[in-house]
C-alpha cells in the first residue's frame, strides 16, 4: 500500500510540475501587439529558442545573445534588434553596434564577443545604412551617442529585458551590395559570368549578410558548401584538390570568386549542350540552388541528361522560364528563380 501512495504522490507531483511550467510559459509569451510588423516577424523568430532550436537564417545575422544583452542584424528586413537587461548596458550596445566594424576577416562567425570590432581608420559596417534623428549617416562616437539616447529613451520592456529597434534606411541593400559590386564585376572579367546575375544571387542568397551561414553550412555572401560547390572551384578551376576553410569564405572577396567560378562550372561543364545562352542562365541559377541532378530529373523521370537537353533546346526561352518556375521538381527552386531574375534588372 506505501508503495502504491508513494506512486500517486509521484504522479500528482508532475501534474503540479507540468501545471506551473505551463504557467510560467504563458506567461513569458511575448505580446506583439504592440510591435511594427517586421520587428514582430523577427521576435517570434528569435526570441525563447535557444541556440539548437533557433532557426537559421543565412540573412539574420545572432550576436551578443546571452542571458545579459542580445543583438540581431536581419538584413533582409534592414531591422537591427537590441536587446539587455538595463538601460545602460542597451546604450552600450547600440553605441556598439551603430560604431562596429564586421570583419569577416578578423571575426569568427561564432564568436559573439567579437562583435563591436571598432576601428576609427575605417567608416562603421553601417554607415549609411542607419541614419540618425538629423538623417546623417553615423560615423563619430559623440553621433552615436547622441542616437543611442534618443533610442534608448523610446525603448520597450519585455520579459524583463529593454528593447530597442533600429531600422535601415530603404535603400539599405543597395548601400551594402555597393561594398561588393567591384568584388563582382572583377570574378565578371575573369569567368565570364554576367555582374548582374552575380549581385542578385548574392542578394537573394543573403541578403548582403557577409557572415551569412545556413542549417546545411552553406556560408557567406553566396552561401557556398565548402566540400561541394568549394572543392569542385578549386578542383576545377585552381587545378588542385583543396577544401575551402569558413575564414577563407567568409571573406566577401574570395567567396564571390569561388561563386562565381561555380557559376562558370554549372554553365560550362555541367549544363554544357544547352545551346541557347537565355536558357543556360536560367538553368545555371536553378541547378545554383537546386543542382544539375534536380533539373534532369524535372525533365525526365529517370534523369536523363541526353532527353533532358533535347527537351530544353526544343523549348524557347519562355516556354523554358515557364517549365522552371511552374515544373522543376524542388518549389525552392521554381521560386529562387523569380527572385533571382527579377533583381537582375536592378543591377543592370
Amino acid at each position: 500500500m506505501s508503495k502504491y501512495l508513494c506512486q500517486l504522490v509521484i504522479i500528482f507531483c508532475s501534474i503540479i510540475a507540468i501545471t506551473l511550467a505551463s504557467f510560467a510559459n504563458a506567461s513569458s509569451v511575448l505580446d506583439l501587439n504592440d510591435y511594427e510588423d517586421d520587428v514582430a516577424a523577427l521576435l517570434l523568430e528569435y526570441q525563447g529558442q535557444d541556440s539548437y532550436s533557433r532557426p537559421i537564417v543565412p540573412s539574420v545575422l545572432v550576436y551578443k545573445d546571452t542571458e545579459q544583452a542580445s543583438t540581431y542584424v536581419d538584413f533582409k528586413r534592414g531591422l537591427i534588434l537590441v536587446e539587455t537587461r538595463t538601460k545602460a548596458q542597451l546604450k552600450e550596445a547600440v553605441v556598439q553596434v551603430l560604431l562596429t566594424q564586421i570583419d569577416p576577416t578578423v571575426i569568427d562567425a561564432q564568436t559573439a564577443e567579437d562583435f563591436g570590432l571598432i576601428s576609427k581608420k575605417k567608416k562603421p559596417f553601417f554607415w549609411g545604412q542607419v541614419l540618425d534623428r538629423d538623417g546623417k549617416a553615423i560615423e563619430f562616437e559623440w553621433r552615436a551617442s547622441r542616437y543611442a539616447d534618443y533610442l534608448v529613451s523610446k525603448s520597450k520592456r519585455s520579459n524583463s529585458r529593454f528593447q530597442v529597434a533600429i531600422h535601415m534606411v530603404k535603400e539599405h541593400t543597395t548601400i551594402a551590395g555597393n561594398k561588393y559590386i567591384n568584388y563582382a564585376r572583377s570574378a565578371s572579367r575573369k569567368h565570364g559570368i554576367s555582374t548582374d546575375l552575380i549581385m542578385a544571387i548574392i542578394e537573394t542568397e543573403s541578403s548582403f549578410n557577409p557572415l551569412a551561414r545556413s542549417r546545411s553550412n552553406a556560408l557567406g555572401l553566396m552561401q557556398i558548401k565548402a566540400n561541394t560547390a568549394g572543392r569542385d572551384y578549386f578542383n576545377l578551376i585552381q587545378g588542385y584538390k583543396h577544401t575551402p576553410s569558413s575564414a577563407y569564405l567568409y571573406d566577401p572577396a574570395k567567396n564571390i570568386e569561388v561563386g562565381t567560378g561555380y557559376l562558370k562550372i554549372l554553365s560550362s561543364r555541367y549544363l554544357k549542350g544547352i545551346t541557347h545562352p537565355k536558357k543556360r542562365e536560367y538553368a545555371v541559377i536553378s541547378s545554383y540552388n537546386g543542382g544539375a541532378g534536380n533539373l534532369w530529373k524535372s525533365l525526365d523521370s529517370r534523369g536523363n541528361r541526353t532527353k533532358a537537353l533535347a527537351r530544353i533546346n526544343k523549348m524557347t526561352v519562355s516556354e523554358f522560364y515557364w517549365f522552371l518556375t511552374n515544373r522543376h521538381n524542388r518549389e525552392e527552386t521554381r521560386n529562387y528563380l523569380k527572385k533571382v531574375s527579377s533583381r537582375q534588372k536592378k543591377y543592370l
